[in-house]
């Protein structure tokens, strides 16, 4: 999905560049990413759920639909599925569609492989997306009228993630009061570091539903070339809520803006065995 949520990154991400870490040898904030085996909430229960991108939670902006199940070719991998657009007036003025598909080991919840393709006022990009255990080598395809223009860039990184194993492996976790994680997540064709803090539980309320949830605070920033960290300056702070239970289910991903905050939250919720 275009990001964490959607609606939030859809301007920042851009093609990629080969990294420099082999030159520079790798940055001071990798020490902190965390490294930790997978928490007592691995277990995953196939499940469908339906996402509203809203904002303000007044004007709702596109659809998100996810899926995860164990593959049938192979019962030690996850495969998880998502699809979105942009909807109402959104997308009179941003038409936006996308699919994704990540495979994921389950003993791990390590990414394998991440596949997405995104189509916008009839252009398409590809990002096509191969996890080793210490480097991620990804593919970008720009598809423009009758041009196609393809790049590759690897980024060497022992402990990655793509954008549905990093929450898979983040609800895990113990996720105490104070518990902090960090990752590098490559949704596209750049990695980003992915930084939480668990802030306490309260109940929260999603669409007229209420839930004893777990509170986290969010911070995202994009891993430049040089491998410096890029942050948002316009992006004042971003929460997120997992219900706390058994399931860890994301609830809603909010995200405060210089003019406004973005939300995606959960509209509705099948289990699919």
């Amino acid at each position: 999905m275009k990001a964490f949520p959607v609606a939030l990154f859809l301007s920042v991400f851009s093609t990629g560049a080969l990294f420099s870490e082999e030159l520079t040898g790798p940055p001071e904030w990798m020490k902190n990413v965390t490294r930790l085996p997978p928490g007592d909430h691995a277990d995953l229960r196939s499940v469908a759920l339906e996402y509203t991108l809203d904002w303000n939670h007044r004007i709702n902006a596109g659809r998100v639909e996810i899926s995860i199940e164990k593959s049938p070719e192979n019962s030690n991998r996850l495969v998880g599925d998502a699809q979105g657009r942009s909807t109402g007036f959104a997308r009179l003025l941003y038409p936006y569609d996308f699919r994704a598909k990540s495979i994921v080991d389950q003993n791990s919840l390590r990414p394998l492989t991440f596949q997405l393709v995104e189509r916008d006022r009839g252009n398409e990009n590809s990002y096509d997306i191969i996890f080793e255990t210490k480097r991620q080598i990804f593919t970008t395809t720009s598809r423009q009228k009758d041009e196609t223009i393809s790049n590759t860039g690897r980024f060497r990184f022992d402990f990655g993630q793509d954008a549905l194993s990093s929450a898979f492996y983040l609800r895990s976790q113990a996720l105490k009061d104070g518990d902090k994680i960090s990752m590098v997540v490559t949704p596209f064709n750049r990695p980003y570091l992915a930084s939480f803090e668990v802030i306490g539980r309260e109940v929260h309320k999603v669409k007229e539903k209420t839930y004893q949830a777990i509170k986290l605070d969010a911070r995202i920033g994009k891993v430049n070339p040089d491998l410096s960290i890029k942050t948002y300056d316009k992006v004042k702070s971003t929460t997120l809520w997992f219900s706390d239970d058994e399931y860890r289910i994301p609830l809603e991903l909010q995200s405060h803006l210089t003019f406004g905050y973005v939300s995606a939250r959960l509209d509705e919720m099948k289990w699919l065995e």
